[in-house]
């Protein structure tokens, strides 16, 4: 599915550069271009690292 539109940038790209440690949404601009344009896609980016910082916080509590 594509996430930025403007930039050509599909859901499974910023998955995998977050799964690699791109954790921020200045860093996610830097690599991937992502709402870096209109500006539309920022809150959904802001949705995926939302989810990767709960997974990181639930590993936590499990160690």
């Amino acid at each position: 599915m594509y996430v930025c539109i403007c930039n050509d940038v599909k859901e499974k790209q910023i998955q995998a550069a977050i799964a690699s440690g791109i954790d921020t949404l200045d860093g996610l601009k830097d690599t991937l271009d992502v709402a870096t344009c209109c500006g539309c896609c920022e809150p959904m980016v802001n949705d995926y690292l939302d989810e990767h910082q709960a997974k990181l916080e639930v590993l936590a509590y499990a160690v």
